[in-house]
């Protein structure tokens, strides 16, 4: 009987020594991965003229949009269908394991985070324009660092960039840089977007150089998406 007592004992210690370790590692490992957002309200869908309206606005945006919405603007900018922006981007069902609280947390916790940055070129307002999925649980949030962004691209306009754009995701927001130049009455065509981990870089090129208007070197800047 006495040993059957000892062996229950050692067993409900050693258990919960194994919990502190693991609530600790679980804690040590979320550190900066899940923010407490300032606004924990549920998602609510902008209808487009809202969109519109701060789209079409002098100044830098951000708002938030549901997987359809984010497929629409970036086949509103790129000139590609929605067909084709949803072939590159599927909306993949991610998971995640809130180690910290022991759960699990789906898609359908995510929604996409459209971001407008203005970078001046002499007279002309370069708009750069990124999208980049971020999900949320209750009162925290997070960029999802593993999926690419939809979009990073400058909104075309009276002039055409030709250079790169890279992004690194971060758990908060993302850093960028943008090296190149605008040009006039010319054609730009997206060469493609590659990446490893976190980092992403599209590059664009344009049919003639003929017309160039200006360069553009951003250094490295930061924006922030979940706050």
């Amino acid at each position: 009987m006495k040993k059957i007592l000892l062996s229950l004992f050692l067993f409900f210690t050693l258990s919960s020594l194994v919990l502190v370790d693991i609530q600790v590692y679980a804690a040590e490992s979320n550190v900066g991965k899940f923010i407490e957002l300032k606004d924990s309200d549920v998602f609510t869908p902008m209808t487009d003229e809202e969109l519109d309206e701060i789209r079409n606005s002098d100044e830098d945006y951000h708002v938030e949009l549901t997987y359809e919405q984010a497929v629409e603007r970036t086949a509103e900018i790129t000139g590609k269908s929605v067909e084709q922006v949803m072939k590159e981007n599927p909306n993949v069902e991610t998971e995640f394991t809130d180690k910290q609280h022991l759960m699990r947390i789906a898609s359908s916790t995510c929604t996409w985070h459209e971001t407008s940055t203005t970078h001046k070129v002499y007279s002309y307002n370069a708009k750069l324009i990124v999208i980049v999925k971020a999900c949320r649980n209750g009162s925290f949030g997070w960029v999802d660092v593993n999926t690419k962004p939809m979009l990073q691209e400058f909104q075309a306009g009276s002039k055409y960039f030709q250079g790169t754009i890279q992004v690194d995701l971060e758990p908060t927001g993302y850093y960028y840089v943008a090296n190149g130049s605008f040009y006039n009455n010319t054609i730009v065509t997206h060469s493609g977007t590659t990446g490893a981990n976190t980092v992403w870089t599209a590059t664009y090129t344009v049919s003639t150089t003929s017309n160039y208007y200006g360069s553009l070197y951003t250094g490295v800047q930061w924006k922030a998406v979940v706050y």
